[in-house]
């Protein structure tokens, strides 16, 4: 996708590094002609490119790490002690270094573009033309960059405190090592309170999507708008909190117990929050310049799924006017998606159709079949059960545990595949952006605010927006309208969390839902329960039957085929239309697989054209030893194993879940520990200002 175009800066801006990467270091401020720099709204956006080129990187390692495979819908492909990421992943089973590569690089980063966003808005607020524009409360080019630099200094603290907790805040330029040295831990309440207050003053002076050459690359007052009400949901909610720091006058609500030093709490006037937050996600949606929900899919009846036409934009290379704020990426420059969120393919690292995809995203089977109703066109849009093979084929998922093929149910949401000019050269080079919020965010934030208000009509509006795109026309009456309806109260509340595990799941937003909602220890123990519950069933029986009636099996059976054979002329499915009984089903169901067709004349590929898969007994159990499993052998079928390999790795998709967090934890109502510690070199060059919390250690 096209990335905002990123000039070299003939003059840097105050340049901050990390000492050994962990925390601020400065140079002398006197290296910086301010006065050139931002001497033309032109000249100021070729500096703030320059931060939107730090943020491409600056938490991507924590959001590989935790965000993506971190709760109850999403977890990660490799065997439990194959990795160090899962350990904070899984709420720390052991300690870990203090350190943390990942953690350190998003430290210096984050801060990084906080003294950036500071230095900008100090320059741009020095400027009469901004001045001007304030008084005249109008909206200009230079009132739209100092706003955008206040949302990246937003947004550096909003991350640093999801992933750290309470952190030195600094709302001026740092131009001195006496600042850092001198600076302790600040509560995360005065952060947010300073960040949401800033964002309310620079939001009216921003550009809405679609206005003043700004889109979904650049943050816009639509954006702002959707960001202040996060910001302020994740303000209100609950969180883990030091027993050892002054959080002032700050009262709060306590849920469980005390353990690592800390409790799981959140602020006794959350509501004040809420009603914020529904101020802003309110005016975001009443006016949300040139954005939208995707509620049709102009592609024809073969496809009809507008859900998936949202990420058929991003896998175009084009900027999705659902999106309120995408990463910018360049073909053939790095990037992660598919290679990391999405669906894998074994190809080598180069001139592979398609190259290697690792496939770091991935979802746990009793999500795939136990929460998607059957008649919801996000599931298939959203899970795989075949790869890439990296020669123009599809093979089936392996649970063994591994990358690739391995590693259980990927991420189907972007897939090269489906790219409309896949990028074949260099792996993890798509070009593909990474969507940071879009609209069906915002309308499901929305409903959570009046669901928690107890505005119950105006959330079963916001939650119906969403539902309802997620089933055919046919289905409306009973899946959408009659299950709407019969909620309310806490019901409500849950089907609006559910409603958000549906629709983002693989998007990383569902582990911090569940933090900040308070619901993270009762999802953990009920994932792992289900899972072992599931595990038991493939045991004795052979199979596991979810409540919605999908039925898990310890074999399948499949079969390469040509789809020309059937009378099929595309070797990529869409959405599966046809009835079982239609000899093109089982390669079409379930939908949204195959390969590209613009790789069919390769010559490498096998002459007798079998490269897509026929699929049987993915949700109904076939007896290995009946009728009907004999039928299929002799029409050509395979007996594959499919559950037999999470009973095989039993404890990978049982005990090692969450491993840090036991049953006896759940049991003790003892608070999840999700936060990374603070580095070594942070706490030494603090004079003692600065302490690790939650149990961790010092060095």
């Amino acid at each position: 996708m096209r990335k905002l175009p990123i000039y070299t800066m003939m003059i840097a801006l105050l340049a901050i590094s990390g000492c050994k990467r962990d925390f601020l270091d400065v140079s002398s401020p006197s290296a910086v002609d301010q006065e050139f720099v931002f001497s033309s709204p032109e000249e100021a956006y070729k500096v703030m490119m320059g931060c939107y080129e730090i943020w491409r990187g600056a938490n991507n390692g924590l959001f590989y790490d935790l965000d993506a495979v971190g709760s109850d819908a999403e977890t990660h492909p490799e065997s439990y002690d194959a990795q160090t990421r899962h350990i904070p992943e899984g709420l720390y089973a052991s300690e870990l270094a203090i350190d943390y590569p990942n953690a350190v690089n998003a430290w210096a980063n984050l801060y990084k573009v906080a003294n950036r966003a500071n230095l900008i808005m100090e320059a741009i607020a020095a400027k009469p033309e901004y001045q001007q524009a304030l008084t005249g409360s109008t909206a200009t080019d230079w009132t739209q960059l100092y706003g955008e630099a206040a949302v990246f200094r937003a947004y550096a603290y909003f991350n640093l405190i999801r992933y750290f907790g309470d952190v030195p805040y600094f709302d001026v330029p740092i131009t001195t090592l006496g600042q850092t040295d001198s600076a302790a831990l600040s509560s995360r309440d005065f952060i947010y309170d300073q960040e949401l207050e800033n964002l309310q003053k620079v939001e009216p002076f921003m550009y809405r999507l679609g206005e003043g050459g700004v889109n979904a690359e650049r943050f816009s007052r639509t954006f702002v708008q959707g960001f202040i009400g996060k910001m302020a949901l994740f303000a209100g909610g609950y969180s883990l909190r030091r027993t050892d720091f002054d959080y002032g006058s700050v009262s709060l609500e306590q849920k469980g117990t005390e353990q690592w030093e800390a409790h799981y709490a959140r602020r006794s006037d959350y509501k004040t929050y809420y009603e914020l937050a529904k101020t802003y996600l309110k005016a975001c949606l009443d006016n949300p310049g040139s954005a939208y929900l995707i509620t049709a899919d102009p592609r024809g009846e073969a496809f009809n799924n507008p859900f998936q036409y949202n990420f058929q934009y991003n896998m175009n290379l084009q900027v999705s006017p659902e999106s309120l704020y995408e990463v910018g990426e360049t073909q053939g420059k790095f990037s992660e998606r598919p290679y990391a969120f999405g669906r894998p393919s074994n190809g080598g690292g180069s001139n592979a159709y398609p190259c290697k995809s690792y496939g770091q995203s991935r979802l746990f089977p009793a999500f795939y079949y136990g929460d998607f109703d059957p008649a919801d066109v996000r599931r298939d849009v959203t899970v795989a059960v075949t790869v890439n093979s990296g020669a123009a084929s599809e093979v089936l998922v392996n649970f063994t545990p591994g990358s690739r093929s391995q590693g259980g149910l990927p991420n189907n949401k972007w897939d090269e595949s489906r790219m409309a000019n896949p990028y074949t050269v260099t792996q993890r080079q798509s070009g593909v952006n990474w969507v940071q919020m879009r609209m069906a965010d915002v309308i499901l934030m929305l409903a959570e605010v009046y669901a928690e208000l107890g505005e119950e009509a105006s959330a079963k509006t916001e939650l119906t927006k969403i539902r309802a795109r997620a089933f055919k026309s046919a289905d409306q009456s009973q899946k959408v309208t009659a299950y709407i309806g019969a909620l309310s109260g806490a019901s409500l509340r849950e089907a609006i969390q559910q409603e958000r595990k549906l629709e983002f799941a693989g998007e990383g937003l569902r582990r911090y839902d569940l933090i900040r909602t308070g619901k993270m220890p009762e999802k953990i123990k009920a994932v792992r329960d289900l899972q072992k519950e599931m595990i038991a069933g493939l045991q004795s029986k052979g199979y596991y039957t979810f409540d919605n009636g999908n039925t898990i099996s310890n074999y399948i059976y499949v079969k390469a085929m040509n789809v020309t054979t059937v009378g099929m002329s595309k070797m990529l499915t869409t959405e599966c239309t046809v009835s079982e009984t239609d000899p093109t089903h089982p390669l079409r169901y379930p939908g949204w697989r195959g390969n590209c067709d613009l790789w069919t004349a390769q010559n490498f590929l096998p002459s007798n054209g079998n490269r897509n898969l026929a699929i049987k007994g993915l949700f109904k159990h076939i007896d290995p030893d009946g009728a009907e499993a004999a039928a299929l052998v002799a029409d050509g079928y395979v007996k594959t194993a499919w559950g037999i390999n999470i009973v095989t790795y039993k404890d990978q998709y049982g005990s090692n879940i969450f491993k840090g967090y036991t049953d006896a934890h759940y049991a003790a109502g003892a608070p999840p520990r999700y936060l990374l510690p603070l580095s070594s070199e942070t706490i030494l060059r603090s004079n003692g200002l600065i302490s690790n919390g939650y149990g961790f250690a010092q060095q």
